[in-house]
Protein backbone atom coordinates (compact mmCIF):
# COMPACT_ATOMS: atom_id res chain seq x y z
CA UNK A 1 0.00 0.00 0.00
CA UNK A 2 2.80 2.38 0.87
CA UNK A 3 4.54 1.79 -2.49
CA UNK A 4 1.26 2.44 -4.36
CA UNK A 5 0.78 5.79 -2.59
CA UNK A 6 4.36 6.83 -3.38
CA UNK A 7 3.87 5.90 -7.07
CA UNK A 8 0.67 7.98 -7.31
CA UNK A 9 2.37 10.97 -5.71
CA UNK A 10 5.33 10.66 -8.10
CA UNK A 11 3.16 10.43 -11.25
CA UNK A 12 0.98 13.35 -10.26
CA UNK A 13 4.01 15.48 -9.50
CA UNK A 14 5.29 14.90 -13.05
CA UNK A 15 2.18 16.40 -14.62
CA UNK A 16 2.59 20.10 -15.41
CA UNK A 17 -0.10 22.49 -14.21
CA UNK A 18 -0.98 23.61 -17.77
CA UNK A 19 -1.55 20.00 -18.82
CA UNK A 20 -3.91 19.50 -15.92
CA UNK A 21 -5.70 22.67 -16.80
CA UNK A 22 -6.14 21.46 -20.39
CA UNK A 23 -7.45 18.10 -19.20
CA UNK A 24 -9.94 19.31 -16.61
CA UNK A 25 -9.30 22.93 -15.77
CA UNK A 26 -7.87 24.68 -12.74
CA UNK A 27 -10.42 23.06 -10.38
CA UNK A 28 -9.23 19.60 -11.30
CA UNK A 29 -5.65 20.60 -10.62
CA UNK A 30 -6.48 21.97 -7.17
CA UNK A 31 -8.50 18.85 -6.32
CA UNK A 32 -5.66 16.53 -7.27
CA UNK A 33 -3.19 18.63 -5.34
CA UNK A 34 -5.37 18.46 -2.23
CA UNK A 35 -5.65 14.67 -2.59
CA UNK A 36 -1.87 14.38 -2.80
CA UNK A 37 -1.43 16.40 0.40
CA UNK A 38 -3.94 14.22 2.22
CA UNK A 39 -2.18 11.07 1.00
CA UNK A 40 1.13 12.44 2.27
CA UNK A 41 -0.41 13.06 5.72
CA UNK A 42 -1.81 9.52 5.74
CA UNK A 43 1.61 8.05 4.93
CA UNK A 44 3.26 10.05 7.74
CA UNK A 45 0.56 8.92 10.20
CA UNK A 46 1.07 5.28 9.24
CA UNK A 47 4.84 5.66 9.70
CA UNK A 48 4.32 7.08 13.22
CA UNK A 49 1.93 4.25 14.12
CA UNK A 50 4.43 1.61 12.96
CA UNK A 51 7.23 3.26 14.96
CA UNK A 52 5.03 3.41 18.07
CA UNK A 53 4.08 -0.27 17.79
CA UNK A 54 7.72 -1.22 17.31
CA UNK A 55 8.62 0.61 20.52
CA UNK A 56 5.84 -1.18 22.42
CA UNK A 57 7.08 -4.54 21.14
CA UNK A 58 10.64 -3.64 22.13
CA UNK A 59 9.58 -2.76 25.71
CA UNK A 60 7.56 -5.94 26.03
CA UNK A 61 10.52 -7.98 24.83
CA UNK A 62 12.69 -6.39 27.53
CA UNK A 63 10.11 -7.19 30.22
CA UNK A 64 9.77 -10.80 29.05
CA UNK A 65 13.56 -11.15 29.06
CA UNK A 66 13.76 -9.81 32.64
CA UNK A 67 11.06 -12.22 33.83
CA UNK A 68 12.79 -15.15 32.15
CA UNK A 69 16.07 -14.21 33.80
CA UNK A 70 14.32 -14.05 37.17
CA UNK A 71 12.84 -17.54 36.76
CA UNK A 72 16.13 -18.98 35.51
CA UNK A 73 18.11 -17.51 38.37
CA UNK A 74 16.78 -19.93 40.98
CA UNK A 75 19.23 -22.48 42.27
CA UNK A 76 18.57 -26.04 40.97
CA UNK A 77 16.63 -28.41 43.19
CA UNK A 78 18.64 -28.84 46.43
CA UNK A 79 19.17 -31.93 48.49
CA UNK A 80 16.89 -32.68 51.44
CA UNK A 81 17.14 -30.10 54.22
CA UNK A 82 18.96 -27.55 52.10
CA UNK A 83 17.38 -24.05 51.85
CA UNK A 84 16.37 -22.67 48.47
CA UNK A 85 17.44 -19.10 47.70
CA UNK A 86 17.40 -17.25 44.38
CA UNK A 87 20.89 -16.72 43.00
CA UNK A 88 19.94 -13.32 41.58
CA UNK A 89 16.63 -11.46 41.81
CA UNK A 90 15.14 -9.97 38.63
CA UNK A 91 16.05 -6.38 37.82
CA UNK A 92 12.50 -5.28 38.67
CA UNK A 93 12.67 -6.43 42.31
CA UNK A 94 14.88 -5.90 45.33
CA UNK A 95 16.27 -2.57 44.10
CA UNK A 96 17.03 0.62 45.97
CA UNK A 97 14.13 2.72 44.64
CA UNK A 98 10.78 1.34 45.86
CA UNK A 99 7.47 2.76 44.67
CA UNK A 100 6.70 5.74 46.89
CA UNK A 101 3.70 7.99 47.33
CA UNK A 102 2.44 10.77 49.57
CA UNK A 103 -1.24 11.24 50.43
CA UNK A 104 -2.62 14.13 52.42
CA UNK A 105 -6.06 14.51 54.01
CA UNK A 106 -7.08 17.93 55.32
CA UNK A 107 -10.43 18.14 57.08
CA UNK A 108 -12.62 20.90 58.45
CA UNK A 109 -15.30 19.90 60.97
CA UNK A 110 -17.99 22.37 62.04
CA UNK A 111 -20.08 21.03 64.91
CA UNK A 112 -22.57 22.00 67.59
CA UNK A 113 -20.46 20.24 70.21
CA UNK A 114 -18.69 22.55 72.69
CA UNK A 115 -15.98 19.96 73.32
CA UNK A 116 -12.48 20.94 72.21
CA UNK A 117 -12.04 17.60 70.52
CA UNK A 118 -9.69 16.90 67.64
CA UNK A 119 -10.77 18.74 64.50
CA UNK A 120 -13.81 20.52 65.98
CA UNK A 121 -14.44 23.93 64.38
CA UNK A 122 -11.00 24.16 62.81
CA UNK A 123 -8.91 23.10 59.85
CA UNK A 124 -6.60 20.18 60.61
CA UNK A 125 -4.20 17.98 58.74
CA UNK A 126 -6.11 14.84 59.54
CA UNK A 127 -3.52 12.52 58.05
CA UNK A 128 -0.40 12.49 55.91
CA UNK A 129 0.54 9.07 54.55
CA UNK A 130 3.92 7.99 53.23
CA UNK A 131 3.59 4.78 51.22
CA UNK A 132 6.42 2.45 50.21
CA UNK A 133 6.15 -0.81 48.32
CA UNK A 134 8.21 -3.11 46.15
CA UNK A 135 8.74 -6.75 45.33
CA UNK A 136 11.47 -8.21 47.55
CA UNK A 137 12.20 -11.15 45.25
CA UNK A 138 10.21 -13.28 42.80
CA UNK A 139 8.22 -14.76 45.68
CA UNK A 140 7.34 -11.86 47.97
CA UNK A 141 6.61 -8.17 48.45
CA UNK A 142 6.93 -5.52 51.18
CA UNK A 143 4.39 -2.71 51.72
CA UNK A 144 4.48 0.00 54.38
CA UNK A 145 2.32 3.00 55.26
CA UNK A 146 3.63 5.55 57.75
CA UNK A 147 1.09 8.19 58.78
CA UNK A 148 1.47 11.56 60.47
CA UNK A 149 -1.19 13.89 61.82
CA UNK A 150 -1.50 17.30 63.40
CA UNK A 151 -3.19 16.12 66.58
CA UNK A 152 -4.83 18.46 69.09
CA UNK A 153 -1.98 18.31 71.60
CA UNK A 154 1.03 17.30 69.52
CA UNK A 155 1.99 15.95 66.12
CA UNK A 156 2.58 12.23 66.07
CA UNK A 157 3.68 9.46 63.75
CA UNK A 158 2.15 6.02 63.44
CA UNK A 159 3.00 2.81 61.63
CA UNK A 160 -0.37 2.33 60.02
CA UNK A 161 0.65 -0.75 58.06
CA UNK A 162 3.93 -2.54 57.37
CA UNK A 163 3.70 -6.12 56.18
CA UNK A 164 5.53 -8.72 54.17
CA UNK A 165 3.54 -10.79 51.67
CA UNK A 166 4.63 -14.24 50.53
CA UNK A 167 2.64 -15.96 47.82
CA UNK A 168 3.00 -19.46 46.42
CA UNK A 169 2.90 -21.20 49.80
CA UNK A 170 1.90 -24.91 49.99
CA UNK A 171 -1.69 -25.68 48.95
CA UNK A 172 -1.96 -22.31 47.23
CA UNK A 173 -1.93 -20.15 50.38
CA UNK A 174 -0.77 -16.54 50.50
CA UNK A 175 0.72 -15.34 53.77
CA UNK A 176 1.27 -11.91 55.32
CA UNK A 177 3.14 -10.98 58.47
CA UNK A 178 3.60 -7.57 60.07
CA UNK A 179 1.04 -4.89 60.89
CA UNK A 180 -2.08 -4.55 58.73
CA UNK A 181 -5.73 -3.59 58.88
CA UNK A 182 -7.77 -6.56 60.06
CA UNK A 183 -9.93 -8.19 57.42
CA UNK A 184 -13.28 -7.20 58.93
CA UNK A 185 -16.06 -6.51 56.46
CA UNK A 186 -15.39 -3.70 53.99
CA UNK A 187 -14.75 -0.29 55.53
CA UNK A 188 -12.32 -1.41 58.25
CA UNK A 189 -9.95 -2.31 55.40
CA UNK A 190 -10.11 1.21 53.96
CA UNK A 191 -7.74 4.01 54.80
CA UNK A 192 -9.27 7.36 55.70
CA UNK A 193 -8.75 8.95 52.30
CA UNK A 194 -10.46 6.05 50.50
CA UNK A 195 -13.68 6.37 52.50
CA UNK A 196 -16.58 8.08 50.73
CA UNK A 197 -17.31 9.95 53.98
CA UNK A 198 -15.15 11.95 56.36
CA UNK A 199 -15.44 9.38 59.20
CA UNK A 200 -15.96 5.67 59.79
CA UNK A 201 -19.42 4.27 60.62
CA UNK A 202 -20.54 4.31 64.27
CA UNK A 203 -20.25 0.55 64.71
CA UNK A 204 -16.66 0.51 63.39
CA UNK A 205 -15.63 3.36 65.70
CA UNK A 206 -17.26 1.87 68.80
CA UNK A 207 -16.21 -1.77 68.31
CA UNK A 208 -12.78 -1.41 66.66
CA UNK A 209 -11.52 2.15 67.22
CA UNK A 210 -11.91 5.63 65.74
CA UNK A 211 -10.06 4.58 62.59
CA UNK A 212 -10.81 0.87 62.66
CA UNK A 213 -8.71 -2.07 63.84
CA UNK A 214 -5.10 -2.43 62.68
CA UNK A 215 -2.71 -4.70 64.57
CA UNK A 216 0.47 -6.72 64.23
CA UNK A 217 -0.07 -10.35 63.39
CA UNK A 218 -0.05 -13.04 60.77
CA UNK A 219 -2.58 -13.72 58.01
CA UNK A 220 -3.19 -16.72 55.75
CA UNK A 221 -5.50 -16.52 52.77
CA UNK A 222 -6.67 -18.95 50.12
CA UNK A 223 -9.32 -19.46 47.47
CA UNK A 224 -11.39 -22.58 47.95
CA UNK A 225 -12.77 -24.50 44.94
CA UNK A 226 -16.47 -25.30 45.08
CA UNK A 227 -19.12 -27.09 42.98
CA UNK A 228 -20.65 -23.77 41.87
CA UNK A 229 -17.34 -22.49 40.44
CA UNK A 230 -17.69 -19.25 42.41
CA UNK A 231 -14.77 -17.29 43.85
CA UNK A 232 -14.66 -18.24 47.55
CA UNK A 233 -11.98 -16.62 49.67
CA UNK A 234 -11.08 -17.69 53.21
CA UNK A 235 -8.83 -15.58 55.48
CA UNK A 236 -7.50 -16.43 58.92
CA UNK A 237 -5.68 -13.96 61.19
CA UNK A 238 -3.97 -14.03 64.58
CA UNK A 239 -3.65 -10.44 65.79
CA UNK A 240 -1.93 -8.74 68.69
CA UNK A 241 -4.53 -8.06 71.38
CA UNK A 242 -3.50 -4.52 72.35
CA UNK A 243 -5.85 -2.74 69.91
CA UNK A 244 -9.60 -2.35 69.65
CA UNK A 245 -12.03 -1.17 72.38
CA UNK A 246 -13.86 -4.50 72.34
CA UNK A 247 -10.83 -6.49 73.50
CA UNK A 248 -8.45 -6.66 76.44
CA UNK A 249 -5.77 -4.22 75.31
CA UNK A 250 -3.13 -6.74 76.46
CA UNK A 251 -0.57 -7.72 73.82
CA UNK A 252 -0.09 -11.29 75.02
CA UNK A 253 -3.81 -12.09 74.56
CA UNK A 254 -4.25 -12.44 70.80
CA UNK A 255 -7.37 -11.84 68.75
CA UNK A 256 -8.43 -14.60 66.36
CA UNK A 257 -10.24 -13.50 63.24
CA UNK A 258 -11.66 -15.36 60.24
CA UNK A 259 -13.34 -13.86 57.23
CA UNK A 260 -14.97 -15.57 54.26
CA UNK A 261 -16.41 -13.94 51.17
CA UNK A 262 -17.83 -14.85 47.79
CA UNK A 263 -18.70 -12.93 44.68
CA UNK A 264 -21.07 -13.51 41.78
CA UNK A 265 -22.80 -11.62 38.97
CA UNK A 266 -26.59 -11.89 38.79
CA UNK A 267 -26.50 -10.05 35.43
CA UNK A 268 -24.03 -8.48 33.04
CA UNK A 269 -24.54 -5.07 34.65
CA UNK A 270 -24.55 -6.05 38.33
CA UNK A 271 -22.48 -7.96 40.89
CA UNK A 272 -22.94 -8.98 44.50
CA UNK A 273 -20.34 -9.64 47.20
CA UNK A 274 -21.18 -11.46 50.45
CA UNK A 275 -18.89 -11.74 53.48
CA UNK A 276 -18.89 -13.08 57.02
CA UNK A 277 -16.58 -12.24 59.96
CA UNK A 278 -15.99 -14.19 63.20
CA UNK A 279 -13.68 -12.90 65.96
CA UNK A 280 -12.68 -14.15 69.39
CA UNK A 281 -10.66 -12.30 72.01
CA UNK A 282 -10.04 -11.69 75.71
CA UNK A 283 -12.04 -9.02 77.53
CA UNK A 284 -9.80 -9.06 80.67
CA UNK A 285 -12.44 -8.40 83.35
CA UNK A 286 -11.40 -7.26 86.84
CA UNK A 287 -10.97 -9.96 89.46
CA UNK A 288 -12.15 -9.87 93.07
CA UNK A 289 -9.11 -10.15 95.35
CA UNK A 290 -9.40 -11.18 99.04
CA UNK A 291 -7.00 -9.12 101.16
CA UNK A 292 -5.29 -10.28 104.37
CA UNK A 293 -7.60 -8.12 106.48
CA UNK A 294 -10.66 -9.83 105.06
CA UNK A 295 -11.66 -7.03 102.68
CA UNK A 296 -12.02 -7.49 98.94
CA UNK A 297 -10.84 -5.28 96.09
CA UNK A 298 -11.31 -5.42 92.33
CA UNK A 299 -8.09 -5.72 90.35
CA UNK A 300 -7.44 -5.73 86.61
CA UNK A 301 -4.37 -7.79 85.90
CA UNK A 302 -1.85 -6.14 83.56
CA UNK A 303 -0.96 -9.52 82.09
CA UNK A 304 -4.58 -10.14 81.16
CA UNK A 305 -7.08 -12.82 82.00
CA UNK A 306 -7.29 -15.84 79.75
CA UNK A 307 -11.04 -15.83 79.23
CA UNK A 308 -11.54 -15.16 75.50
CA UNK A 309 -15.04 -14.11 76.39
CA UNK A 310 -15.50 -11.64 73.53
CA UNK A 311 -17.22 -13.07 70.48
CA UNK A 312 -17.85 -10.76 67.52
CA UNK A 313 -19.87 -11.81 64.49
CA UNK A 314 -20.48 -9.75 61.39
CA UNK A 315 -21.86 -9.86 57.86
CA UNK A 316 -21.28 -7.57 54.89
CA UNK A 317 -23.20 -7.25 51.62
CA UNK A 318 -22.13 -5.04 48.72
CA UNK A 319 -24.22 -4.65 45.56
CA UNK A 320 -22.93 -2.81 42.47
CA UNK A 321 -25.14 -1.84 39.54
CA UNK A 322 -23.39 -0.43 36.47
CA UNK A 323 -25.45 1.97 34.37
CA UNK A 324 -24.84 3.42 30.87
CA UNK A 325 -22.43 6.33 30.36
CA UNK A 326 -20.17 5.24 33.24
CA UNK A 327 -22.79 5.75 35.95
CA UNK A 328 -22.90 3.39 38.93
CA UNK A 329 -25.06 2.64 41.97
CA UNK A 330 -23.57 0.92 45.03
CA UNK A 331 -25.40 -0.33 48.10
CA UNK A 332 -23.08 -1.37 50.94
CA UNK A 333 -24.19 -2.84 54.26
CA UNK A 334 -22.40 -4.19 57.34
CA UNK A 335 -23.81 -5.52 60.60
CA UNK A 336 -21.95 -6.63 63.77
CA UNK A 337 -23.06 -8.03 67.09
CA UNK A 338 -21.21 -9.25 70.18
CA UNK A 339 -21.69 -11.82 72.89
CA UNK A 340 -19.75 -10.93 76.06
CA UNK A 341 -20.10 -10.33 79.79
CA UNK A 342 -20.96 -6.98 81.38
CA UNK A 343 -17.85 -7.01 83.61
CA UNK A 344 -15.84 -4.62 81.41
CA UNK A 345 -18.49 -2.82 79.36
CA UNK A 346 -22.03 -2.44 80.66
CA UNK A 347 -23.66 -3.76 77.50
CA UNK A 348 -23.32 -7.54 77.22
CA UNK A 349 -24.94 -7.69 73.76
CA UNK A 350 -23.85 -4.59 71.80
CA UNK A 351 -24.64 -4.52 68.10
CA UNK A 352 -24.82 -2.11 65.21
CA UNK A 353 -25.01 -1.71 61.47
CA UNK A 354 -24.73 0.81 58.68
CA UNK A 355 -26.29 1.02 55.24
CA UNK A 356 -24.75 3.23 52.59
CA UNK A 357 -26.20 4.14 49.18
CA UNK A 358 -23.79 5.72 46.70
CA UNK A 359 -24.70 7.05 43.22
CA UNK A 360 -21.94 7.96 40.77
CA UNK A 361 -23.92 10.15 38.39
CA UNK A 362 -20.99 11.53 36.37
CA UNK A 363 -17.28 10.82 35.91
CA UNK A 364 -16.40 13.51 38.48
CA UNK A 365 -19.33 13.53 40.89
CA UNK A 366 -21.11 11.13 43.19
CA UNK A 367 -23.69 11.60 45.92
CA UNK A 368 -24.76 9.27 48.68
CA UNK A 369 -26.16 8.80 52.14
CA UNK A 370 -25.15 6.59 55.07
CA UNK A 371 -27.42 5.53 57.92
CA UNK A 372 -25.88 4.14 61.13
CA UNK A 373 -27.44 2.42 64.13
CA UNK A 374 -25.47 1.40 67.22
CA UNK A 375 -26.21 -0.19 70.58
CA UNK A 376 -22.88 0.90 72.17
CA UNK A 377 -20.48 -1.01 74.38
CA UNK A 378 -20.77 1.42 77.27
CA UNK A 379 -24.48 2.30 77.14
CA UNK A 380 -27.14 -0.20 78.11
CA UNK A 381 -30.20 1.45 76.63
CA UNK A 382 -33.01 0.16 74.48
CA UNK A 383 -32.60 3.25 72.29
CA UNK A 384 -29.26 3.15 70.50
CA UNK A 385 -27.31 5.85 68.70
CA UNK A 386 -28.23 6.86 65.16
CA UNK A 387 -26.36 8.87 62.57
CA UNK A 388 -27.57 10.11 59.17
CA UNK A 389 -24.84 11.34 56.82
CA UNK A 390 -25.59 12.60 53.29
CA UNK A 391 -22.46 13.44 51.27
CA UNK A 392 -21.18 14.71 47.92
CA UNK A 393 -17.80 13.94 46.31
CA UNK A 394 -16.05 15.88 43.55
CA UNK A 395 -13.04 14.28 41.84
CA UNK A 396 -10.86 17.03 40.44
CA UNK A 397 -8.72 14.23 39.01
CA UNK A 398 -7.60 10.78 40.05
CA UNK A 399 -5.07 12.50 42.33
CA UNK A 400 -7.30 14.99 44.17
CA UNK A 401 -10.87 15.05 45.48
CA UNK A 402 -13.18 17.15 47.63
CA UNK A 403 -15.80 15.65 49.99
CA UNK A 404 -18.70 17.48 51.60
CA UNK A 405 -20.67 15.69 54.34
CA UNK A 406 -23.43 16.61 56.76
CA UNK A 407 -23.92 14.44 59.83
CA UNK A 408 -26.87 14.32 62.24
CA UNK A 409 -26.10 12.24 65.35
CA UNK A 410 -28.65 11.23 67.98
CA UNK A 411 -26.57 9.51 70.70
CA UNK A 412 -27.76 6.81 73.06
CA UNK A 413 -28.01 7.38 76.79
CA UNK A 414 -29.77 9.94 78.93
CA UNK A 415 -28.39 13.48 78.89
CA UNK A 416 -26.51 13.13 75.60
CA UNK A 417 -27.42 15.91 73.19
CA UNK A 418 -28.14 15.68 69.50
CA UNK A 419 -25.18 16.88 67.44
CA UNK A 420 -25.05 18.27 63.91
CA UNK A 421 -21.75 18.49 62.07
CA UNK A 422 -20.39 19.41 58.64
CA UNK A 423 -17.23 17.78 57.28
CA UNK A 424 -15.20 19.29 54.43
CA UNK A 425 -12.42 16.93 53.41
CA UNK A 426 -9.71 17.40 50.77
CA UNK A 427 -7.53 14.45 49.67
CA UNK A 428 -4.46 14.81 47.44
CA UNK A 429 -1.88 12.34 46.16
CA UNK A 430 1.51 12.37 44.50
CA UNK A 431 3.64 9.44 43.45
CA UNK A 432 2.68 5.78 43.45
CA UNK A 433 0.01 4.49 45.77
CA UNK A 434 -1.38 0.99 46.14
CA UNK A 435 -3.79 -0.40 48.70
CA UNK A 436 -5.00 -3.96 48.58
CA UNK A 437 -8.00 -4.50 46.31
CA UNK A 438 -11.00 -5.37 48.47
Amino acid sequence: MRRLLILIIFLVSLLPPNHLAEAGGEDLFQSLRQNVLELQKTVRSLQQTVQSQNEVLRQQAIQISDLQKGNESAVPRPSAGQAVLPAEAPKSVGGFNPDTGVIGTVQTKLTQSKEDAEGNDTIALKELELNFGQAVDPYSRLDATISFNDDLEEQNANIEEAYYTRWGLPLGFTGQIGKFRAKIGKQNLMHLHTLPTGNYPLVIRDFFGEEGLAASGVRLQNHIPNPWDLPFEVTGEVLRGNNGPSFSGVSRRPIFNTHVKTFFEPSQDANLELGWTTMFGDENPPLRILNDDGTTTMETRPEGTDRYGVKVFGADVTFNWFLPEGKKVQLQNEIYFQNRTDLVHVNSHPWGFYSQLDYRFSPRFCAGIRFDYLSPLDVSDRHGSTEVSPYLIFWQSEYADLKLQYSHVNPAGNGNKVDNAVFITVDFLIGAHQHAIQ
